[in-house]
């Protein structure tokens, strides 16, 4: 998923309102969010979205067991590969920590195939036994019953919504009933409908308020709009590669942290600190290793004090030779990410020192900040 998300909503936000319908209660829709606390809504509405799009909008019954399962699936990326924070008290965090699912997270994109392959992982562990469900399918359809909820003990109020929801289905029209049995929701058709009409931007809306309420929680971590789900595919990283590969038409490297010399045939771009962190592919924080580094590296952070001048130098090296061998042809394409966000001027690229500055300036304390946020740090090779 990408950006485009959010500029789904970021259009229909401009206008303060969601689509109107004469059919369903939007305004309590605009308000399900108010005073969240934790992301159990967010994902629990997105989770709920999903089944309903992969059923085709066809499926009145919805097992609590599979809003779940959803739910898990959705929370795994943010949480175990991107290692974003929940909050001290969101509960799901806490599960899929308990639930140990432990994958590469390169092999999962945002497709179908990939998060079926983890909900599969999922079913096989002890998924259900845990509290999460026991608030959220009754606190999200507060809007609908807000006059009757006041001055209710929090205690009461899961059993008067669950009442609610049937005496006054056909005028407050939430957006589901509960099962005699409390074990799934029974959706209303017309809200049905309406996700349907309005699926994109109703899932933008939803994507728009959890982002808002990680960034509270994430305050420092970059390019966090990047990290609520799985990327699309990773970027192609064929100018960065053919960048180094002309530097070794002219120039001898070796590995910094192998030692090995680097071939044109033999090479791998590697992200000194970890993409699964920074979520980008900036020049400046990608160097030639050896094949056989990146598989054992991982999301690991390199040892700065072992590595950090040789990166420097192989940067400095690059940078260099290009400059002096291939002219001015694309070098300000080059050099722009440099520029921005290492803060140098383009005449400091080609001074080893003030390049050296910039560079520590920013990968130092980004290393600290991905150490705190759970990302392995000091890794050596061998």
């Amino acid at each position: 998923m990408d950006n485009t998300i959010f500029n789904n909503w970021s259009i229909s936000n401009r206008l303060n309102d969601l689509p109107y319908s004469e059919r369903v209660n939007v305004p309590a829709l605009l308000g399900v969010f108010d005073r969240t606390a934790t992301s159990y809504k967010y994902i629990y509405f997105l989770s709920l979205l999903d089944i309903l799009e992969a059923t085709g909008f066809n499926q009145l019954v919805i097992k609590y067991d599979d809003i779940l399962l959803e739910m898990l699936a959705n929370a795994w990326y943010p949480h175990n590969f991107f290692k974003l924070s929940f909050g001290v008290n969101d509960r799901i965090a806490q599960e899929l920590d308990r639930l140990n699912i432990n994958l590469d997270g390169k092999r999962l994109s945002n497709n179908a195939a990939s998060k079926q392959q983890l909900k599969e992982i999922l079913s096989y562990k002890d998924y259900t036994k845990n509290h999460l469900l026991d608030m959220v399918p009754y606190r999200l359809l507060t809007p609908f019953f807000a006059e009757h909820l006041k001055g209710e003990k929090d205690s009461r109020k899961n059993q008067l919504i669950h009442m609610l929801t049937y005496d006054q289905f056909d005028t407050a029209k939430p957006f589901y009933v509960f099962s005699a049995d409390y074990d799934a929701i029974i959706m209303n058709p017309e809200w049905m409908l309406y996700f349907y009409e309005n699926l994109k931007v109703i899932r933008a809306f939803i994507c728009w308020n959890w982002l808002e309420y990680m960034q509270r929680r994430n305050p420092s971590v970059p390019n966090l709009q990047m990290k609520l789900f799985p990327p699309n595919s990773r970027n192609n990283l064929g100018m960065q590669t053919k960048f180094w590969k002309s530097v070794l038409q002219h120039k001898q490297l070796n590995c910094i942290f192998s030692g090995k010399p680097l071939t044109q045939k033999d090479i791998s771009i590697d992200h000194f600190l970890p993409w699964s962190f920074v979520a980008h592919d900036q020049l400046w924080n990608l160097i030639p290793v050896s094949k056989s580094i990146n598989s054992s590296k991982s999301n690991n952070l390199p040892s700065l004090k072992k590595y950090f001048p040789k990166f420097v130098s192989m940067q400095y090296a690059g940078l260099t030779t290009y400059n002096k061998h291939l002219g001015q042809v694309s070098w300000n394409t080059i050099i722009e990410p440099y520029v921005a966000d290492l803060r140098l001027k383009p005449e400091d690229i080609l001074d080893k020192m003030k390049l050296q500055k910039g560079l520590r300036s920013t990968i130092e304390p980004l290393t600290s900040l991905a150490s705190a946020q759970g990302f392995c740090e000091g890794w050596v090779y061998g």
